[in-house]
């Protein structure tokens, strides 16, 4: 049964960035609004084998708030019903938006310091497209490192913004900030790096490329990916001063799981 609350959004544009990984933009809903970070529950209902249901999932924004859409960061998951369902959308047609908004993974939540990590796998650089493109947060942070993982180098997304972040004097070419990208590919030579993030925080690795150091004074870390990939990448970071704010106990680590 679809939720009371959801409603129908039609899909505006599709960029393929390979078979199965896609960013969509769907109309937004009037008086719609989120926080850089937060995620929503996108649906679908069709006739599967055992009869006509809805089912929906959760993904994160990689919009702004003020943009006149919604964009979406999606890979189709093997066997995922929802995942399938949505990358195989065209310009045109729609899915459901569950307007409830969900996730604590708010930059807001660890004021300090002046170097703002973001470290993804996979789809989960999808809040970070969002979240860097708020300029408050370069006021907040004039250095900032965003790494994303990713199996191999066609599932590299979003090259042209991530250069903007470079480029633009909004964000990176400002002369009081510094962006730093660290692509990693694991299952693919190439010439970046190939460990996995949880080794290469370990090993020094990571902070030697991106030639900034996890320091937890002046540091804060924003992990959005995997479970298995944030599990080990937190007991490692924990090793070097990093929790997360608990109980009104302020913290320099959020971390937000893709499933």
């Amino acid at each position: 049964m679809i939720p009371q609350k959801a409603v129908p959004i039609k899909l505006l544009q599709k960029q393929v960035w390979r078979e199965g990984l896609v960013s969509l933009r769907f109309e937004k809903p009037d008086s719609f609004t989120f926080k850089p970070g937060q995620f929503v529950r996108l649906g679908i209902e069709k006739d599967f084998a055992e009869g006509a249901a809805y089912e929906g999932r959760p993904y994160s924004m990689a919009s702004l708030p003020e943009d006149p859409f919604l964009e979406f960061f999606i890979v189709e998951v093997q066997g995922g019903r929802v995942s399938s369902a949505l990358t195989a959308l065209e310009p045109g047609q729609s899915c459901y938006l569950e307007p409830e908004l969900w996730g604590s993974m708010l930059p807001e939540r660890i004021p300090g310091g002046n170097t703002l990590w973001c470290i993804s796998s996979g789809t989960g650089l999808a809040p970070f497209m969002s979240i860097l493109q708020d300029e408050s947060v370069w006021k907040q942070w004039p250095n900032i490192v965003l790494v994303h993982s990713v199996r191999y180098s066609e599932d590299l997304a979003y090259t042209n913004l991530i250069q903007k972040f470079t480029d633009d004097s909004r964000f990176g070419a400002n002369p009081n900030n510094s962006f730093c990208y660290v692509p990693v590919i694991t299952r693919e030579a190439t010439q970046f790096l190939s460990q996995r993030i949880p080794a290469l925080i370990e090993n020094g690795d990571l902070e030697a490329t991106a030639e900034r150091k996890l320091d937890p004074v002046k540091s804060r870390v924003l992990l959005c990916g995997n479970p298995e990939m944030l599990k080990s990448a937190r007991n490692v970071l924990k090793t070097k001063g990093f929790v997360s704010p608990r109980r009104g106990q302020p913290g320099n680590l959020l971390a937000e799981n893709l499933w």
